[in-house]
């Protein structure tokens, strides 16, 4: 199950002009029941860059990432970062303090805030089954527990052969890839997805 205590923060300094709006986000989707965390990072083997995201909303097992964008942003910027972590989440919102002209992301959802937050469009459902270099990405850790490898720390396995055993043999991977994404406890000392517990 996905815990919004679990997920890691972000190391990426907060912008000046995102965080006012990050805020308001926060109180208007916890008013609507959703877990919100500012300023979070996805457990996954990429720069603090491209698994960070502004605001993540969690509720029931649906999971939504924020990008936010003021005035001084460029929004094109925002359809790469959704491209990347598309795979982890259910649903991606823009929000802006501006109602831009031109919105080119067909699957994302827009947001205006501006001393009330106004959503302008809503997100459709992202991919529902992960690519490969999606699960080539979480930590190799979580690929030998998942594919059940007997020696977790040695395995032979690259990373690469155990993301195409995944995919090949399991089903409702995009719920198990959310779990491990949001994933921020130590591994060695327990494992909120599984109930590992390290060995002697």
């Amino acid at each position: 199950m996905i815990k919004a205590v679990n997920v890691l923060k972000s190391s990426k300094r907060e912008g000046r002009h995102e965080s006012v709006i990050i805020k308001k986000l926060a109180v208007f989707f916890e008013n609507l029941g959703y877990q919100a965390v500012p300023h979070a990072r996805f457990n996954i083997a990429w720069g603090n860059i491209l698994s960070d995201v502004d605001l993540l909303l969690l509720k029931n097992d649906e999971m939504i990432a924020v990008e936010v964008k003021s005035s001084k942003d460029h929004l094109k910027r925002a359809r790469k970062q959704i491209e990347n972590i598309k795979d982890y989440v259910d649903y991606a919102y823009v929000a802006t303090d501006y109602v831009p002209r031109k919105f080119p992301l067909r699957n994302a959802g827009l947001i205006y805030v501006n001393g009330n937050v106004v959503i302008l469009k809503r997100p459709k459902l992202l991919s529902d089954n992960p690519r490969l270099y999606s699960l080539d990405s979480l930590p190799k850790k979580c690929l030998c527990r998942w594919a059940k490898t007997q020696n977790q720390r040695y395995s032979q396995k690259s990373k690469l052969d155990l993301a195409s055993q995944i995919i090949n043999d399991s089903d409702k991977v995009k719920s198990k890839v959310k779990e491990i994404v949001t994933c921020g406890l130590n591994c060695d000392h327990g494992c909120p997805i599984w109930g590992f517990e390290k060995t002697q």
